[in-house]
């Protein structure tokens, strides 16, 4: 199956095949500030071949962990994280965990819990729905990811590995946050440090939901579309956003994308039929199990991602972590990604 490699500033393609999930870095080799990788769905899945998944890089720094492993997931079932949870927990490193309270049955839970790890939920209706992870404060991994076997094989997702200190230290302060009583919701402090900073050429902005108004900022980044706009959608229910994306239309911008087709319900529906009804190119993915992207691209060179599904409940009661990254190698990364799975999508339209 094709994979992106070679570094961004050297190449943008080659013919031979990587293995599975190999990175693609911004800026260079060796230790890039920000490198993003993408699963790759098996169709259909095959456990014999569950090998290089991104939860490799995941998994090699927790290995080398030497203070704390802190990680906000909604959902957590995956056996190879959970191992290197386990191992780092009984060298000695603290290990800490946050997830959703719908998800605490899992076993998975009971093992880190029967070590003495510290697990955390949030113990309401609303979702803990955050997707990150950091270690030694010093490396974060953010995306659509969870750690769990779907996530990792059978689902479209996108998991970025940052080192910069100014965001690290922003996870470092919110997952902090949610170890406080009033630390989830409505109620979770605006305490973000660094909100906008730049990393080797690219700025990055760090927001958290509900506190930050996201919706407010992501809004101001398609209105800013002059060329292009390309999304991927597990969940896209917000009018707003598709009143922009036509407002931009209407402008002369090509606007197109994919929706996860076992979401198009009735709200779904009607942000799809509306979009296309007006034009707008958008298809139904092609992924027999989930496309879990939630991802605008603009004018191929800013990117939103993180674990903020384009709906009402992101913006107004569910814990939530976005980044918005301004540069055009790493938004060319998310550009063949898009290609990847609008290709894939359209070969399932196809009666």
């Amino acid at each position: 199956m094709p994979l992106y490699c070679g570094l961004v500033l050297l190449c943008a393609a080659c013919d031979v095949a990587p293995p599975q999930a190999q990175p693609t870095v911004l800026p260079a080799a060796g230790d890039a500030a920000i490198q993003v990788f993408f699963t790759r769905p098996q169709d259909p899945d095959d456990p014999g071949r569950h090998t290089d998944g991104v939860d490799q890089y995941v998994i090699a720094a927790i290995e080398n962990a030497a203070i704390s492993v802190d990680i906000a997931a909604y959902d957590i079932n995956l056996q190879s994280v959970t191992d290197a949870l386990l191992a780092a927990k009984l060298r000695g490193v603290l290990v800490r965990v946050v997830t959703d309270s719908d998800n605490l049955g899992r076993s998975p839970i009971a093992q880190l819990r029967s070590v003495g790890i510290t697990v955390t939920s949030d113990e309401r209706t609303a979702l803990m729905h955050d997707k990150f992870i950091v270690v030694d404060g010093a490396i974060m991994f953010t995306g659509s990811w969870n750690p769990t076997d779907n996530d990792t094989w059978r689902n479209n997702n996108n998991l970025l590995r940052i080192t910069a200190p100014p965001i690290v230290q922003n996870f470092v302060v919110e997952f902090a946050e949610m170890l406080q009583p009033a630390g989830f919701g409505p109620r979770s402090p605006a305490t973000t440090p660094f909100a906008s900073t730049a990393v080797d050429g690219v700025l990055v902005e760090t927001y958290f939901s509900p506190e930050d108004g996201v919706a407010a900022h992501i809004l101001g980044e398609l209105r800013s579309a002059q060329h292009s706009v390309h999304f991927m959608a597990f969940s896209f229910t917000r009018q707003d956003f598709a009143d922009v994306l036509l407002e931009r239309v209407a402008a002369g911008v090509s606007v197109s994308g994919v929706f996860e087709e076992r979401l198009l319900s009735e709200q779904g529906r009607k942000v799809f039929e509306r979009l296309r009804s007006a034009g707008v190119a958008v298809l139904a993915d092609g992924n027999r199990y989930t496309m879990h992207h939630k991802v605008f691209v603009i004018d191929a060179t800013t990117v939103v991602t993180g674990s903020y599904n384009f709906s009402a409940s992101a913006e107004d009661s569910n814990d939530e972590n976005v980044v918005i990254l301004h540069g055009p190698a790493l938004a060319g990364l998310y550009e063949t990604e898009f290609d990847e799975v609008w290709a894939r999508a359209a070969r399932a339209a196809v009666p």
